[in-house]
């Protein structure tokens, strides 16, 4: 090597060591510095913690704890709405696989359904017909009904019948049900309309009223929701949302499941389910019963009988009402006097030329006679026929085109 490149590299070692010298005082007081400021940011506890190590998670749910969680976002329990084992009434064309209304079912007559329901007196056989849905959701309703109210009537009134006395009732989903001796007023016959409140104590008036939202507790159940009640009980329809809103129930195609309409819903609701509720399962049929085959006979012409042409209704019942409470306060009636009963000639209806293909399935109550009380009608004017009664028709409840009865 010569004399320059040793001169330049006793110079670059010579200047690495003096370099070495002059900064070893700072790098010592730098690594002071820094211990301290680690003393000031960390607790002395975590100087002899092990390394830190990745967060253990949660185990994951079990089947259980997502059931309950499933659960708690479907809302409380309800038990799926059964029909019961009674055999149905249907046309070939069921069996065919057509739909409606070639294909409908007929709600089974009411000596086979152990009490559930009685008919409507104002209603025929030929208008008990309805989509198979419709059918299944009344009989599985009144069976559910049954169970948690046994000692109240339930009678079920028109189905499938359109024509004067309706303005609905003509698609298979509309379906009037009573509470004899529960809803707001009675439906006695011979355009009378007593108050079911009127003379009850506070507690009696409750307990009817909760007879009365229980059955669209009921309804509402077996529909899943979707329907929509008309009834015109304020207090009723409160509660009966109140306890809807809490159940978790789908959207409802019409809206408010509880509606106010005119004044014949003062008795009875009428209940619409949506055209494409399923038909809800039934209880297996015993082994030698069958779902017998049957026609969908015709009704009769409306003019034959007052109860089926609601231009024959008292149109003013609500003013007679009125009226005759006017003329109590007027003045008291003599002792011994008694009103005057109406001519019951007026109330009976004319006859049909020829036997109905289901006369003898028509119930003397659905066309008793007017005249009766009340209370006898609660419990003669809802039997199931004999073929031997002829049956005469009660003056019929209220009219509107759109009204039921």
């Amino acid at each position: 090597m010569g004399e320059k490149g040793r001169a330049r590299a006793f110079w670059t070692r010579s200047d690495i060591v003096r370099l070495v010298k002059l900064l070893s005082p700072a790098v010592v007081a730098l690594v002071l510095a820094l211990a301290a400021c680690g003393e000031e940011r960390h607790d002395p506890a975590d100087v002899d913690e092990a390394p830190s190590i990745a967060t253990p998670q949660p185990p994951a749910a079990t089947s259980d704890e997502r059931e309950e969680v499933a659960a708690e976002e479907r809302g409380p329990e309800r038990a799926a709405c059964r029909v019961p084992a009674i055999p149905i009434p249907r046309p070939r064309e069921c069996v065919r696989g057509r739909g409606y209304p070639q294909c409908k079912w007929q709600m089974p007559h009411a000596l086979l359904s152990e009490g559930r329901y009685r008919r409507w007196r104002n209603t025929i056989m030929e208008h008990w017909w309805g989509r198979p849905a419709l059918v299944s959701f009344v009989m599985a309703a009144t069976h559910r009904y049954h169970e948690r109210y046994p000692d109240q009537l339930v009678a079920v009134g028109d189905l499938d019948a359109p024509g004067p006395r309706h303005a609905t009732h003509d698609n298979g989903v509309d379906v009037d049900i009573y509470l004899p001796g529960a809803m707001l007023v009675e439906n006695a016959g011979g355009g009378r309309y007593p108050s079911n409140h009127e003379g009850k104590s506070a507690a009696e008036i409750e307990e009817i009223r909760e007879r009365v939202e229980g059955l669209a507790r009921v309804l509402a159940e077996c529909a899943n929701g979707a329907l929509r009640i008309y009834y015109n009980d304020d207090v009723v329809l409160s509660r009966f949302h109140e306890w809807y809103d809490a159940q978790g129930f789908p959207e409802n195609p019409y809206g408010r499941p509880m509606q106010k309409h005119n004044h014949l819903h003062d008795f009875h609701f009428h209940i619409s389910i949506a055209e494409d509720m399923p038909v809800l399962e039934r209880e297996p049929l015993a082994e030698d019963s069958r779902d017998p085959i049957q026609v969908i006979e015709e009704p009769p012409d409306p003019s034959s009988a007052p109860n089926l042409a609601s231009r024959n209704r008292n149109t003013t019942w609500r003013e007679e009402m009125e009226g005759e409470e006017e003329g109590e306060e007027e003045g008291a009636m003599e002792p011994g006097e008694s009103e005057r009963a109406p001519d019951e000639s007026a109330m009976v209806a004319p006859s049909v030329e020829g036997p109905s293909p289901t006369a003898t399935n028509a119930p003397p109550s659905a066309m008793g006679p007017a005249t009766a009380p009340p209370s006898a009608m609660e419990s003669s004017a809802m039997a199931e026929p004999s073929s031997s009664t002829t049956p005469t028709a009660a003056r019929a409840e209220p009219p509107t085109a759109a009204s039921d009865g």
